[in-house]
């Protein structure tokens, strides 16, 4: 039955609370508030964790993020460690902008590159191949930036016309935006295309950063200073009609921005891409994929006969976030790269299902205004109590190891990081800032610990709102009536 599920579920994530002969019973409680919270669908782990919980295959993780380097080496232990990765339900998000563009100089052999495409290709049927055990598909979406010389043939992968060998129909693409390319669209300036293997330093760089460096390069290339294959000069606006039809014809690239996941992220390093569900801003490095950890409160089951239950909502966070921290400890990695930078980070993220059910159940419309500030009041509740919840469990387990280096050592919370888009973009980030609860207090404790890098996260809660019969994620009702087959 369902409950045993839940059960195997609960006691599976209890495994990381300090039990053994002296405090059985501190294990056994945890065991039965996870069950308690997750048979009543207050809240739900993501898939992966609902999966292998509790059995020999503790892959709890939803999401793994990579930075695929310009190496023969690195591109073929990639693609081992994606094959390892979807074999144990996770979904990958990567980063293929360092790869040299078709016709590139190969070193050694004296050849020539065949660039970015072949090698998604090979992604793709890597991806086929393996589908978990027949319970769920590989998963990978593949972000290039739009300044990479291969802009025009990565638009056309998910075509359907053409030639195979240049398409890649399982995987999803994704465009890595700087600001930089939508100021020069609006502006109605040139963009250049350049090939990696000239301009190394590009991926590294965003905001202000980026832009000095994408400049500098042009001017390098306008004075002879690059190879004539190696950059080319296109309108912008024309190269973003041409992404926007794309986008129009077949849903994909979606398109994710660079400089605002990088300049909010409170954590060290560079983030060089989204993941599968692009709700997840990680840092990762040649040696580090990023590792995200989920799970949902459903808003549907926190509706009281007053409205929201506020302290039902608070409690739930807690004994959700100390699960989310739980599946760190307890997951089994299938390359060492997402153990170290999981351990090193701690990153975690919560987030919503059932909102649309519970605007209906206080007899609102998913369109009223009061919708929307609904949704305004519940996430900044959600995102209040789920820091606090992070901050009692470093001071419980400790901080997490590159907390020194964070944002959140210097007291910042993720709402302060829109003025420092606001800062780097030198114009106005018009998001309303009005705050209900008092976040000083917050600032003050986060400033002496975090057991986690970051806490939440909206993910579309796909398969885990139809266990909990509500709606998915922050989207209304698909249809009055619709079937779904998986």
């Amino acid at each position: 039955t369902p409950q045993f599920l839940f059960m195997r579920v609960a006691m599976g994530l209890a495994l990381a609370e300090e039990g053994g002969p002296d405090r059985p019973a501190h294990r056994e409680a945890w065991a039965r508030r996870f069950y308690h919270a997750m048979s009543t669908f207050r809240y739900l782990p993501s898939t992966p964790t609902l999966f292998n919980a509790g059995t020999p295959h503790h892959q709890l993780s939803s999401c793994y993020l990579a930075d695929i380097h310009d190496s023969m080496d690195h591109i073929l232990e990639a693609a081992r460690d994606f094959g390892l990765l979807a074999k144990f339900a996770g979904g990958i998000g990567a980063s293929v902008t360092r790869l040299r563009a078709a016709g590139s100089p190969v070193r050694g052999i004296n050849g020539e590159s065949s660039g970015v495409i072949p090698f998604v290709h090979f992604y793709d049927a890597l991806i086929k191949a393996v589908n978990q055990g027949g319970r769920r598909r590989g998963t990978l979406a593949v972000y290039l930036e739009p300044w990479h010389l291969e802009i025009e043939a990565f638009l056309d992968l998910k075509r359907n016309a053409g030639d195979p060998y240049l398409r890649a129909h399982s995987v999803n693409t994704a465009l890595w935006i700087p600001d930089e390319f939508m100021r020069r669209v609006e502006a109605g300036e040139p963009w250049y295309l350049f090939d990696p293997a000239y301009v190394p330093e590009l991926p590294e760089r965003f905001g202000a950063a980026f832009r000095d460096a994408y400049a500098a390069r042009i001017r390098q290339a306008e004075a002879g200073g690059l190879p004539a294959r190696a950059w080319k000069r296109v309108d912008a606006r024309q190269l973003f009609r041409e992404i926007l039809a794309t986008l129009q014809e077949t849903s994909h690239p979606w398109l994710v921005f660079k400089d605002a996941g990088n300049v909010r992220s409170l954590l060290p390093g560079v983030i060089h891409s989204s993941n599968l569900c692009t709700e997840i801003f990680l840092p990762t490095t040649a040696d580090e994929v990023a590792v995200c950890n989920l799970a949902s409160i459903n808003l549907a089951r926190h509706v009281g006969p007053a409205g929201i239950d506020w302290e039902a909502l608070a409690a739930t966070v807690a004994v959700a976030m100390r699960g989310l921290d739980n599946v760190i400890d307890l997951n089994l990695y299938p390359i060492e790269k997402a153990r170290r930078s999981n351990l090193r980070h701690r990153p975690v993220g919560l987030g919503v299902m059932g909102f649309a059910e519970a605007v209906n159940r206080l007899g609102l419309g998913y369109a009223d205004p009061e919708a929307a500030d609904l949704a305004d009041r519940v996430l900044e509740f959600i995102s209040y109590h789920a820091i606090l919840a992070s901050h009692r469990l470093a001071e419980e387990r400790g901080s997490f190891p590159a907390f020194a280096e964070s944002g959140w050592a210097q007291g910042r919370v993720p709402i302060d990081t829109l003025a420092d888009l606001e800062a780097e973009r030198g114009e106005p980030v018009t998001v309303d800032r009005t705050a209900r609860l008092d976040w000083d207090p917050v600032r003050a404790q986060v400033r002496k610990g975090m057991r986690n890098g970051t806490v939440m996260a909206v993910a579309p809660t796909a398969t885990i709102s139809l266990i909990a019969g509500t709606t998915p994620s922050l989207d209304p009702p698909y249809a009055n009536a619709f079937s779904r087959q998986t």
